[in-house]
């Protein structure tokens, strides 16, 4: 038995992990989280055998109820919703790493249902074994191998992962973010792949396109129009969002609050897939401290 007074503090970052990752907002994973440590300091803790185990299964149970109010109010939210980014440091040697918190995959997960969801995030991303999470999510092993199987289905991911080079994907980034900026559609021709995509969360407030644009005519055109905004700007520098680049617009030279936030996913072929645009600066300024 582990003794009543253990430090929980040491999985807390982990336990903001599995909420974040869970329900795609910084404040909704405090929230978790401290929900989670009140139910630690309530609970009979002479029958909990495994402290970490406990605190996994109360958080992702927490997040999964929580999910299922959070997409009924997303399904009504005017525009595209994107998650909330984490401003974190790059320190991995290849995006594979880090590809379960980018914003991309972090979109794609809205696609599932919240058990679906925590299925795969804990099988995925936390290496949590079957009988693992059958018994976090109080549901049979054959049913959690079925969670798991749609849920990979839904999002696509029988395809190989690759692995990219942090250098040549900053690389692509500056490319296509200079091309916005000189107005250069030629350049965005060659970046572009034929079936890329942009979203444009402008904070459920009417702002910006409400639908995602599709194709690469569609999206030359959408940029052609609206370069000028690009060099409208004051300032632009290169940041971390959720461990990979992305670019941040600034309003002013001074101003330290993003008015606009940029990440895109790119193919095997280092063609630009997405590209998603937050101009919510509420939504932008969410710093990793866990």
């Amino acid at each position: 038995m582990e003794p009543q007074s253990h430090d929980i503090n040491e999985y807390r970052s982990m336990l903001f992990s599995i909420a974040y990752n869970m329900l795609g907002t910084s404040a909704d994973a405090e929230d978790m989280v401290q929900e989670t440590y009140i139910s630690w300091l309530h609970a009979d803790r002479s029958h909990v055998e495994n402290i970490k185990f406990y605190l996994i299964r109360t958080i992702s149970n927490k997040c999964i109820s929580h999910l299922k109010k959070l997409k009924k109010e997303r399904e009504t939210y005017l525009g595209t919703w994107l998650p909330e980014p984490l401003l974190l440091p790059t320190d991995a040697e290849n995006i594979e790493t880090k590809d379960k918190l980018s914003i991309g995959f972090m979109y794609m997960l809205e696609k599932l249902s919240p058990i679906e969801r925590g299925v795969l995030i804990l099988k995925e991303a936390f290496e949590i074994d079957y009988p693992g999470i059958a018994a976090i999510f109080d549901i049979s092993y054959e049913n959690c191998r079925q969670l798991f199987s749609r849920a990979k289905k839904k999002l696509l991911l029988e395809k190989s992962k690759f692995t990219v080079d942090r250098n040549n994907y900053e690389k692509i980034l500056r490319e296509f973010l200079n091309a916005c900026i000189n107005k250069d559609p030629q350049k965005l021709i060659e970046l572009l792949q034929e079936e890329v995509a942009v979203y444009i969360d402008g904070g459920g407030t009417g702002k910006g396109l409400l639908n995602p644009v599709f194709g690469k005519g569609n999206v030359i055109t959408l940029f052609e129009s609206g370069m000028d905004r690009f060099a409208a700007f004051a300032r632009m520098e290169i940041i971390s969002v959720n461990g990979l680049s992305g670019a941040a617009f600034y309003q002013t030279s001074n101003a330290t609050i993003p008015a606009v936030l940029v990440a895109i996913d790119i193919t095997e072929g280092y063609k630009i897939e997405n590209v998603y645009f937050m101009a919510y600066p509420e939504k932008v300024v969410t710093k990793e401290t866990h």
